[in-house]
């Protein structure tokens, strides 16, 4: 990341000359807006030079949108509205993962609102503004008429399109400007082979059956507030519930994966993993979405909050922060009441293994596209197993495919937060051009070093990552 003028480093890379700098410049004083895209306007540089040295400037990847395919199905994740108001367009999904090009990747608020809205964990890139918004503006028609099943570009090499996904054509700042000095090797994953061990494997679910009429209830209170926390939890006790309680999204999500309570109830705004992640993770299971899940916030208020928590999560009830303990117990006692699952634990583990074994057999045969469905299908069923998850980040990263890799193995450091993990989600982010994600994960890795000779060779990456951002 630069702090450098963008029309400086332009120059300096020397993508446009200081005569078109200025014209540009006189356009941007008289009409406001985005530097770079007057360049491109005016004939003075193209998208891809641009989107180089403006990656270098705000240090995340950039997509070059003419040079790219996009599944005109994307424009389902969000509201046409939205996305122009937003200055974003969906490019790219994988499970609960939405990767979005943004002319702005640093606005907080704008990233906070299509997490939301989405339901999704928002993996931002940046566009040239100009390009962006007509590309908005041609997938939306194109979903809309249904005459295409693609965006794509006008300097797309068409043999470059593969299969559903198309194609995208990311660059990054390095590409212009690389410091002489080599980077040390960072320290390496462990070697993983994914064929061994395989048939071995079980899974364990962690749900019990729902109690039945007069047993204790199982509730876990979650949230960062100690004293809220507190209360919950003595009240729930007294009323009859065997109450345990989780500090943050992360605690909870530990304890998740050991056993499952009857009951959640959640706040939306977490620490660690989100409030409205966990809600959908529990409802999306097959495995867990008998949990009955009461939401409650002091952020989101009013009925069209809580009809949307209710439909885009799943969440079975929601409440408004302050509320009447009472209404609580109420919300509680009726949505147990509601439903009982239609497949014991049991029944779910001997699914989860059979299709892992199947997924093991088909990627010893070198069949690893189906190896990875079918390992996505276990994964469906058995959410918070931290073998299947990586089993499945590894796989996508020996398919070529990083950024399912990525979602897999945040899934994977959330449950199970070892130096191992760490180190395997900092390598991805830095492979795909995330540095700052990358610095974030390399630090995290600092802290659980298993050595010191370990911990100074992640110091002095860390050193060479700040060096050239």
């Amino acid at each position: 990341m630069s702090t450098k003028p963008i029309g400086q480093l332009l120059v300096e890379a020397g993508v446009v000359t200081g005569d078109q700098l200025s014209n540009a410049l006189g356009r941007q004083r008289s009409y406001g807006g985005c530097l770079a895209t007057y360049c491109w306007q005016l004939g003075f540089a193209d998208e891809r030079s641009l989107a180089v040295v403006l990656s270098r400037q705000l240090g995340v990847p950039f997509a070059v949108l003419s040079q790219s395919a996009i599944p005109a199905r994307l424009a389902d994740e969000l509201p046409r509205s939205a996305a122009t108001k937003l200055g974003a367009l969906p490019i790219h999904k994988a499970g609960r993962t939405l990767w979005v090009a943004m002319a702005n990747p640093h606005d907080i608020s704008a990233l906070d609102e299509l997490r939301f809205g989405t339901g999704c964990r928002v993996v931002e890139h940046g566009a040239l503004r100009g390009v962006l918004l007509g590309v908005i503006e041609e997938l939306y028609d194109l979903e809309q008429r249904q005459s295409a099943a693609f965006y794509t570009g006008p300097d797309l090499e068409t043999a470059r399109v593969e299969g559903s996904q198309g194609h995208l054509e990311i660059v990054r700042g390095d590409e212009i400007m690389v410091r002489g000095a080599a980077r040390p090797a960072p320290p390496s994953p462990p070697s993983v082979d994914l064929g061994t061990g395989w048939s071995a494997a079980e899974v364990k679910q962690q749900a019990a059956p729902a109690p039945a009429v007069g047993d204790r209830a199982s509730v876990m209170v979650v949230d960062d507030e100690h004293d809220i926390r507190q209360i919950l939890s003595e009240y729930l006790g007294k009323s009859g519930y065997d109450v345990r309680a989780a500090a943050d999204g992360t605690e909870a999500m530990q304890m998740l994966q050991v056993e499952l309570p009857d009951a959640l109830v959640l706040d939306a705004m977490l620490p660690g993993v989100h409030g409205f992640d966990i809600c959908r993770r529990v409802k999306q299971s097959a495995a867990s979405q008998q949990v009955k899940v009461v939401m409650i916030s002091a952020v989101y208020r009013g009925w069209r909050y809580a009809d949307d928590i209710k439909r885009m999560y799943g969440a079975d009830d929601f409440l408004e922060k302050p509320f009447r303990l009472d209404e609580l117990k109420r919300a509680l006692d009726q949505t147990l009441q509601a439903g009982r699952p239609t497949a014991s634990p049991e029944e779910m583990s001997a699914q989860a293994n059979d299709l892992l074994h199947r997924s093991a057999a088909a990627y010893r045969a070198g069949e690893k596209n189906q190896a990875a469905d079918l390992l996505q299908q276990a994964v469906a069923l058995a959410p918070f197993s931290v073998d299947l998850n990586r089993r499945l980040g590894l796989l996508h990263e020996q398919l070529g495919d990083p950024y399912r890799a990525i979602a897999a193995f945040e899934r994977v450091a959330e449950l199970e937060t070892s130096y191992d993990n760490l180190l395997q989600l900092a390598q991805l982010y830095e492979r795909t051009g995330f540095r700052f994600k990358a610095f974030e994960a390399w630090e995290r890795c600092l802290w659980l070093s298993p050595r010191a000779d370990v911990t100074e060779k992640i110091r002095a990456h860390m050193g060479e990552l700040m060096a050239t951002s």
